[in-house]
């Protein structure tokens, strides 16, 4: 416990009405998790306002709660908000949470070195890569992600990509606690729009790319990448520990290489040959169903790089996150050595091999750009013929369907059409969406098209109809191990059916 005032003594704006010296537990932004004595900061957000869960959170114990000083008239006198309680008010409470849920923890992220990474593709995979790079600095490091949350000693499932603010820096209390020098963070859009992450000092921000994706939530590709260039103000906080954090940009990416750091210090990659002026340049690329060599130019250094993870979009992941590992000024034989210790992540180009000989990759690739990049690789990689089963989310960017689904007709052989996260929304009708934009391209590649609306028939009929040398890419789901279907969240596991049905054709069923 601390004491409310003192809690919020750096935020001299803020109003406390009632007793300054009440003793407050844990900050908290859902009232479903508010425990007796904790202070409960309701948040505007984009589906819900927490101002209208504040009578839960006092009548769930909440010690003071934290609300809009333009509600405060209002909520004190609401029916269930009578009980004992101290009221804080803010003109403003967006970011609150996760700024003083920082203070509340002791500000952990001023003992670790912080790498964050934004971009529409390839977060998840970076992440993993810099969480070794990282850890070969020395102590473990920790890692929070779409896939996992890993606090050096305990590894959980992600439910986010980046947790809310209280979460987010107990988790990091947590990395400090077990001993880890430094975490890898993932860091979506929606987190930053929010403000998840306010207040947190940032050493080294990555920003890998920009496309299509979450256009339902912020409206246009000008709002996205204001969000996404809000991690460029994590470098230069008002409570860093230390100087400017550097920044690290995809030079080659158009709408990114103008981005700079005003604070600090800026390392620009590319994996374009004609992009001359980057810190970091891919110089050439051997790429294999067995892994990938680059050979690449620091900065005049001549830098070789071995990797079991396969496919050109890799070399972009691989080649962000050594930037990341230099920027911070590792030694370039430190960094080579620790990628190379990473040869598969969980859901992103995951390989298995079939006993017909064909190869089946399993990736969480669902925007159009991130299904052709892993396309792409699998044409170049493939002796055979290339098939891909795939699907659009329900309740989402309809947008994105008629380019996916011209993305597969341009680049697969076979296309399996079937179900990903229907929600709300009819699955045959999504399906039916996918296959209009497919007839709209003249003279497809893909001369075969098959719908079935089932995930799991349709992936068994797509590695059941692969021969020897085929490719078969299940696209969309990658890690998740569910699927939403109304009101429904019911289990569902690509991998998992791609194992038992290997299992099955091994036993002779």
């Amino acid at each position: 416990m601390t004491v409310l005032a003192e809690l919020l003594a750096p935020w001299p704006e803020l109003r406390i009405h009632g007793d300054p010296g009440v003793a407050v537990g844990a900050v908290v932004e859902d009232s479903r998790q508010v425990a007796p004595g904790d202070l409960f900061v309701a948040v505007a957000g984009h589906g819900a306002d927490g101002h209208a869960y504040v009578a839960q959170a006092a009548a769930a114990g909440a010690a003071a709660i934290l609300i809009d000083e333009a509600r405060f008239d209002e909520l004190r006198a609401a029916p269930g908000t009578d009980s004992p309680v101290t009221w804080v008010t803010a003109s403003r409470t967006r970011g609150l949470s996760a700024r003083l849920a920082r203070e509340r923890e002791g500000r952990p992220d001023d003992h670790l070195c912080v790498a964050g990474v934004t971009g529409t593709n390839g977060k998840t995979t970076t992440a993993f890569l810099l969480q070794a790079v990282l850890a070969a600095r020395g102590g473990p490091c920790g890692l929070l992600g779409t896939i996992r949350y890993d606090d050096g000693r305990e590894q959980v499932t992600a439910p986010l990509t980046t947790p809310g603010g209280p979460v987010l820096y107990r988790w990091l209390a947590r990395m400090r606690a077990a001993g880890c020098r430094s975490v890898a963070l993932e860091i979506s859009s929606h987190a930053l729009d929010q403000e998840r992450t306010a207040d947190l000092a940032v050493d080294a921000a990555l920003l890998t790319n920009l496309g299509r994706d979450h256009l339902d939530y912020h409206g246009t590709m000008e709002a996205y990448l204001a969000a996404k260039r809000r991690i460029v103000d994590l470098l230069a906080g008002e409570r860093r520990r230390a100087g400017p954090g550097v920044l690290v940009v995809n030079d080659a990416d158009p709408a990114l290489a103008p981005i700079g750091n005003p604070a600090g210090e800026r390392v620009g990659f590319s994996v374009d040959p004609t992009v001359t002026g980057a810190d970091l340049r891919l110089r050439s690329a051997d790429l294999a169903l067995t892994g990938s060599r680059l050979e690449l130019d620091w900065r005049g250094e001549r830098l070789t790089l071995a990797s079991g993870l396969v496919g050109r979009f890799n070399v972009e992941n691989l080649t962000a996150a050594l930037a990341v590992g230099l920027a911070l000024g590792l030694d370039a034989a430190t960094c080579l050595d620790a990628l190379a210790t990473v040869d598969q992540v969980p859901g992103r180009m995951e390989r298995f091999l079939l006993p017909s000989g064909a190869l089946a990759v399993v990736d969480y690739a669902h925007t159009h750009d991130a299904l052709a990049a892993v396309l792409e690789t699998a044409r170049e990689l493939v002796e055979g013929e290339l098939s891909v089963v795939f699907g659009c989310g329900g309740d989402r960017d309809r947008g994105k369907r008629p380019l996916m689904a011209r993305v597969v007709a341009e680049l697969a052989d076979t296309a399996w059409i079937t179900s990903d996260n229907p929600r709300s929304e009819d699955p045959q009708a999504i399906c039916d969406d996918v296959v209009t934009g497919f007839d709209a391209v003249e003279d497809p590649r893909a001369g075969r098209r098959e719908v079935v609306v089932d995930r799991t028939r349709a992936i068994e009929a797509a590695l059941a109809d692969a021969g020897a040398g085929d490719v078969v890419v299940i696209a969309g789901k990658g890690h998740e191990d569910y699927q939403l279907v109304g009101d429904r969240v019911l289990h569902l596991d690509d991998r998992e059916i791609v194992r038992h049905w290997i299992a099955r054709r091994s036993d002779g069923r």
